[in-house]
């Protein structure tokens, strides 16, 4: 599975601790189309402390990165990723 980044964005919580943020595209060649996915990791102090991924979401490259945008955007953290990737897939 190929993993580009596609966002890097630092946030502070509400401790005023500063969080790093990667979003990064998952890409897998399939018999006719390739897949698309979506993994978000969090850092603090260069130490990785939450990540979470879904490697399906979609045949549709330009959906997915439209959703990875809108997670970067929101600040979304790998621990509120699945919620909102099942609106993604009802919508």
């Amino acid at each position: 599975m190929e993993r580009i980044l596609t966002f890097c964005k630092k946030i502070v919580d509400e401790t005023g601790q500063e969080h790093l943020l990667y979003y990064w595209l998952l890409k897998k060649e399939g018999k006719e189309d390739a897949i698309y996915g979506i993994e978000i990791a969090k850092y603090k102090q260069e130490k990785l402390i939450e990540k979470e991924q879904i490697a399906s979401l979609s045949t549709s490259e330009s959906r997915v990165i439209e959703f990875i945008q809108k997670m970067a955007r929101g600040n979304v953290t790998p621990m509120t990723l699945l919620p909102l990737a099942d609106d993604f897939l009802s919508a």
